[in-house]
């Protein structure tokens, strides 16, 4: 049952779906009970097909916009990020809910001058030199005014609309509650963890209300691009800056839309576009911190040619390891190599219930078949990315949220440097930033840095091997040997060696380790503890050392990246 304080809100939330012709979504969420009778007849009941109970000709995908628009900021929030999630909903959906509109009037000035006076203990005048009453920019959760610092610094001030955190918490809670209910109840809910996708939007949600986490995100970005030629961000004022407050760095400029005052000003536009995404991409390959929003509205190019970027409320974080899989990803794309693919996308949405391997990896080869005769350098990533979600969703593959938000960011990406230059393609700037990703994964520090780990692995093995070696000796002297081998054992150690595109490695290791095993299966009927110690150790040491490098130096990988700089030499 609903908490009675929020039973209001569930009655507004389930009126707003079915007179929106969402009924179906209503029911599966066990909203229709709010719902009075009457309406409930008039949209045309639960019942109706798929769209359950569509008033008239409206696409399902529009009516779900319209819906999201009029529940408010935190359910606008939640289409923005399902509008990411291209491995869980059609691209028609995706897509319409990029263009939700935010059409919350503005809070009125007395109401945003006594938030900066509760959080900067002064009169927005007395903090500023001078402080725009009519806001330059309004959202549903906040707005901002132009502004003018003691100094003379041009500022953007960012304010939270009062009462706002009392809406958003509300929402999520309930959000929560509708979540939980779909698990139980609806099938394709519990397929795509529609619990953990509603923990991580409350978890998202909450941060992008605190200013805080926003200016704590510029000032890195900051730091990461403070050696880039192209792009800039606006500094934060820290001592104007709150949960509720963000003071930053005016950003003046021309929109990346009007070509005319571009050209007129003789920005270099498609060299700009291509400097601009290369910056961009690297923040992804290089630094895994990434601006998860670069619409044309968060940029602008400054006359000197360099570009602003702008609102640092939504970005993507990636882990090393995630980094290192979407590199592999991108370097089997190029070679094409369909089993580098296929191993890759596993790692990174790795199956969650029974899994096709053959019939996936047949789908992969034929997404690949798709790209035949084309380089990397020509493919629209807008379409590619359309084929591979589809492929996701078929095999029930759900992406890590980062990863989903990756993919639409570099979208997106294209598409506002699409705007500079026509021609652009972003593969083209991948191709370049490969390079650079590869020797971060297997240059000389990195290798030090896994050389140095696997030196603290081998220590412990080393430290444990007498104990384990005696016990083993006590156990064949008692017992012999029994030599077992299992083929459904072996595979994935092969699939997961080979998945690197080194097979020669995998044949040499697998060798010594059959060698080992041949060894003690001869030792066992002489029955000699000299005749099993030293092909024992000799076959186990030799598989460890050929294994152990392999895995350290990234061999073939390795390799690879020498073809490909040798290629780029050339």
């Amino acid at each position: 049952m609903a908490p009675s304080h929020s039973v209001a809100r569930y009655r507004e939330i389930a009126e707003i779906l079915v007179s929106n012709g969402l009924a179906a979504l209503a029911g599966q969420t066990g909203l229709l009970g709010h719902v009075p009778e009457s309406l409930r007849r008039r949209a045309g009941g639960p019942d109706a097909a798929d769209g359950g109970g569509a008033p008239g000709p409206v696409p399902g995908p529009v009516r779900l916009r319209q819906a999201l628009e009029q529940l408010g900021p935190t359910f606008m929030k939640l289409g923005q990020m399902l509008a990411t999630r291209d491995d869980l909903l059609p691209a028609a959906y995706t897509e319409e809910l990029t263009r939700l509109q935010d059409h919350t009037p503005p809070a009125p000035y007395e109401q945003i001058a006594q938030v900066v006076r509760e959080e900067l203990g002064m009169d927005p005048l007395e903090a500023f030199e001078m402080f725009e009453e009519a806001p330059l920019a309004t959202a549903s959760i906040g707005q901002a005014h132009r502004a003018r610092t003691l100094d003379g610094t041009e500022v953007v001030v960012k304010v939270r609309k009062p009462g706002v955190e009392d809406i958003v918490a509300e929402d999520l809670g309930i959000l929560r509650h509708l979540a939980g209910i779909a698990d139980r109840e609806w099938e394709t809910a519990r397929d795509v963890d529609v619990e953990g996708l509603a923990s991580a939007f409350d978890r998202s949600m909450r941060r992008e209300l605190d200013y805080r986490a926003e200016a704590a995100n510029a000032q890195r970005f900051a730091a990461d691009l403070a050696e880039d030629p192209v792009v800039r961000i606006p500094r934060v004022f820290t001592a104007l800056s709150t949960s509720r407050v963000l003071t930053e760095e005016f950003a003046a400029g021309m929109r990346i839309t009007d070509r005319e005052a571009l050209d007129a000003a003789g920005v270099d536009r498609p060299a700009l576009a291509r400097a601009a995404t290369r910056s961009i991409v690297k923040m992804v390959l290089v630094d895994g911190f990434f601006h998860a929003d670069p619409h044309p509205g968060n940029m602008f190019v400054r006359e000197d040619g360099c570009i602003w970027l702008i609102d640092f409320g939504m970005v993507g974080e990636l882990s090393r390891p995630v980094r290192e899989d979407i590199v592999r990803l991108t370097f089997s794309l190029a070679r094409p190599d369909s089993d580098g693919v296929a191993a890759s996308l596993l790692r990174l949405a790795p199956p969650q219930g029974p899994h096709d391997a053959r019939r996936f990896d047949q789908d992969v080869q034929a997404l690949l078949d798709t790209l035949e005769g084309h380089a990397l350098a020509d493919i629209s990533l807008s379409a590619f990315f359309e084929k591979l979600t589809t492929l996701l969703r078929r095999h029930r593959l759900q992406l890590p949220a980062d990863v989903s938000t990756l993919l639409r960011m570099l979208v997106l990406t294209e598409s506002s440097a699409v705007l500079l230059d026509p021609t652009f393609h972003i593969s083209a700037v991948l191709e370049e930033v490969l390079p650079v990703a590869l020797a971060q994964i297997w240059g000389p520090q990195a290798l030090l840095t896994r050389l140095g780990e696997s030196g603290m692995q081998a220590l412990r093995l080393g430290e444990e091997a007498p104990a384990r070696v005696r016990r083993m000796l006590d156990g064949y002297e008692s017992r012999g040997v029994a030599v077992h081998i299992d083929p459904d054992d072996l595979e994935p150690l092969v699939e997961r060696i080979e998945a690197t595109g080194d097979r020669i490695v995998a044949g040499v290791t697998m060798g010594a380790m059959l060698v080992g095993v041949g060894r003690v299966a001869a030792a066992g009927v002489e029955r000699s503890h000299r005749g099993l110690r030293d092909p024992l150790m000799l076959a186990a040491g030799g598989a460890t050392l050929v294994l152990g490098a392999y895995l350290a130096a990234g061999a073939g990988p390795a390799r690879s990246l020498a073809r490909m700089v040798t290629r780029r030499a050339r």
